[in-house]
């Protein structure tokens, strides 16, 4: 059986995501690998690990793609009563340069992957409020790991990528709307020692993110900073305990801003790994600190909880349900938010051809400013793989939010997106 596929087959543009989900995060409060999926990110846009390309040179591969998604969207502003929706249509090109093997297998000693893409983003609207929301979204990024899989190693990451979102329908009195507009930038240096027989793990992790909004939105404008320590000791043959110190420092460019520098702080001790062939689990606990200079009212949540569970149904099944209380960093509305969020994914490959994709997430946020908000996001893919080359499928996406208090900060949608793809990959 040929699993060559499966990591091109769970494709989608970040568009038909939630954004809140999809903008980059410090490592400590970046969700763990079934918490990303769990926002949509498991379907992710690559061409690696196809066995194509065209080889450059002795180890580098060029691969490419392209992939267009036209669909509809049933409320753009994120309206609560009166929602505009529109056709949407994006135009997805991109390269990848790597060392890796055709089969996406990565190399020892040195491996490096570089990446370019840009979402070209076409609202299909006579309503010209709509039609000025479309957009060009650019991202571009790469990764090296020097004596990849050995004693000690050492990685280098860069990802800069600009997203442009609709305004939510609160801001519409601004003739015209103006979008949202971010501009992100990560860069991490990643040091990792595992002595002996690798029972003993070490990793070492510096993180700088620079979040820049554009235009009315400037004042969420900040920079972060962070250090992470990681041990792990591995108890069992394949699970570890391990503890995790994660030291943050979060400034804003613009002084006038009602957000104040924070230096978030978060502990874990816990134990990972597989139980057994199939269950794998991810459980910690912990305290945590923010450390704000100034403060709207309450204070962060004091502990942090993750408790993941990942099971391997077959060789192409697999099922995941995580639950997660952290805070997180709020740079326009209350400078942080409490959240409990309860998450889950399945992902299914039929004959290594047919991929089938679900994901859903709840999320309680309690704000700095008393505001409570309930949030949903969930949805599915199915992708067809078309001979070597071709792609077809369509995804579906709910976000839904709801604020359980009155103010003049509520915010209440429900927002669809169908989408159909064809892609053609090499």
């Amino acid at each position: 059986m040929r699993l060559r596929p499966l990591a091109l087959a769970f494709c989608a543009a970040f568009a038909a995501s939630p954004v809140s989900w999809a903008q980059m995060q410090l490592t400590s409060s970046a969700p763990a690998s079934l918490e990303t999926m769990s926002g949509g990110a498991g379907r992710s846009l690559t061409t690696r690990g196809i066995a194509s390309g065209l080889k450059l040179g002795d180890e580098a591969i060029l691969h490419a793609g392209v992939f267009a998604d036209v669909g509809y969207d049933t409320n753009v502003f994120y309206g609560s009563n009166s929602q505009e929706g529109s056709g949407v249509l994006h135009v997805m090109p991109r390269l990848e340069i790597t060392n890796a093997e055709r089969d996406g297998s990565i190399p020892s000693g040195t491996y490096y992957d570089l990446v370019g893409s840009v979402d070209f983003v076409r609202y299909l609207s006579s309503n010209g409020a709509v039609t000025d929301q479309s957009a060009i979204n650019p991202s571009l990024g790469g990764s090296a790991e020097f004596s990849s899989g050995q004693a000690l190693s050492f990685s280098l990451s860069e990802t800069f990528s600009r997203y442009q979102q609709a305004p939510y329908a609160a801001t519409l009195s601004l003739t015209p709307p103006p979008p949202i507009i971010h501009d992100g930038n990560m860069a991490s240096a990643t040091l990792r020692f595992a002595p002996g027989g690798g029972r003993l793990r070490v990793m070492l992790r510096y993180t700088n993110l620079i979040d820049k909004y554009e235009g009315t939105y400037d004042s969420g404008s900040n920079m972060g900073n962070e250090g992470v320590l990681d041990i792990g000791w591995r108890w069992l043959p394949r699970t570890t305990i391990y503890a995790q110190v994660a030291q943050g420092a979060i400034t804003y460019f613009n002084s006038g801003t009602s957000s104040s520098s924070s230096f978030p702080l978060r502990t874990l001790l816990g134990l990972r790994g597989l139980l057994t062939e199939k269950l794998s689990v991810n459980i910690a606990g912990g305290y945590n600190n923010a450390f704000y200079s100034s403060s709207l009212g309450g204070s962060p949540t004091s502990y942090g909880i993750l408790a993941e569970i990942n099971y391997t149904i077959s060789t192409l099944t697999r099922a995941g349900l995580g639950y997660h209380h952290d805070f997180v960093n709020s740079p326009f509305l209350g400078q942080y938010y409490n959240m409990d969020a309860i998450y889950g994914t399945f992902q299914q490959m039929v004959a290594s051809r047919v991929v089938t994709y679900l994901f859903g997430r709840y999320e309680n946020r309690r704000f700095g400013t008393g505001r409570h908000d309930n949030n949903v996001m969930g949805g599915v893919a199915l992708d067809y793989i078309v001979g070597k080359f071709l792609l077809a499928g369509a995804s579906y996406s709910l976000n839904l939010n709801r604020t359980t208090t009155s103010g003049a900060d509520q915010l209440d949608y429900t927002k669809h997106i169908l989408l159909f793809r064809l892609g053609v990959m090499y």
